[in-house]
């Protein structure tokens, strides 16, 4: 159960990271003049990239939490 609760805290953490990066990444664009969608086919496969990336990161984070989580929490007993 800890390992899993230490894996869940990772991927909300995750998740947040790579909302917040997007979100940054887009309005520096935005105000740069870049356009970054002009079809609603773009959007979709930003919307699937921003999904697929989101994953990645979220079980990376996810791993690296329990995987180092435990071995803190392990090493104070």
């Amino acid at each position: 159960m800890r390992k899993f609760l230490f894996f869940l805290a990772g991927a909300v953490a995750g998740i947040l990271v790579s909302f917040f990066l997007a979100y940054v990444s887009g309005y520096i664009l935005e105000n740069m003049g870049v356009t970054l969608y002009e079809s609603e086919s773009d959007q979709q496969r930003n919307f699937n990239i921003f999904i697929i990336i989101s994953l990645v990161v979220s079980l990376i984070f996810g791993w690296l939490s329990v995987k180092y989580g435990l071995t803190k929490s392990s090493n104070k007993h």
